[in-house]
């Protein structure tokens, strides 16, 4: 299963740095992307945030958001069922590396989801959050970066 943080699930909605890789990965899938509430809430944040900063206009932002939402309710996505107990205990497992590797929370809690819904792939196009998710043994396609990110 391959499993996309925000930064690589924008890609599937604006044309970025990066967008084509993203687009050929997810359309080599045979299974609906999992997508959690966090994702979500991140996904439709990171939108508004391009209209903030002026990349996007808002109707634009918006149109997209409904985009995602459709393709959710028409099962492009499934909404994923996470034991909280067992993404908390991966999660303070896989903080354990911060002191060396300088992992943020919520890539940390992206690659604990990733790992309790037992995907082998990750996406992402932070640099830090690459090295969280191979260090816990996640394959993680190379992508284009572009501009650094950290």
């Amino acid at each position: 299963m391959l499993y996309l943080d925000t930064s690589a699930f924008l890609k599937l909605y604006l044309k970025e740095h990066g967008s084509e890789a993203v687009q050929q990965l997810v359309a080599g899938q045979r299974h609906p992307l999992p997508v959690w509430e966090i994702q979500q809430m991140e996904l439709i944040n990171a939108m508004r945030l391009k209209v903030f900063w002026k990349e996007i206009s808002l109707e634009e932002a918006e149109r997209q958001i409904s985009l995602f939402k459709g393709r959710r309710r028409r099962g492009l996505y499934y909404q994923a069922e996470i034991d909280r107990l067992e993404l908390s205990e991966t999660f303070e497992r896989l903080s354990l590396q911060t002191v060396r590797n300088g992992g943020r929370t919520l890539d940390i809690l992206h690659v604990a989801c990733a790992l309790v819904l037992g995907a082998s792939q990750f996406l992402t196009f932070d640099a830090k959050q690459r090295l969280v998710a191979r260090e816990s043994g996640l394959e993680v396609p190379e992508l284009p970066m572009g501009k650094a990110t950290s």
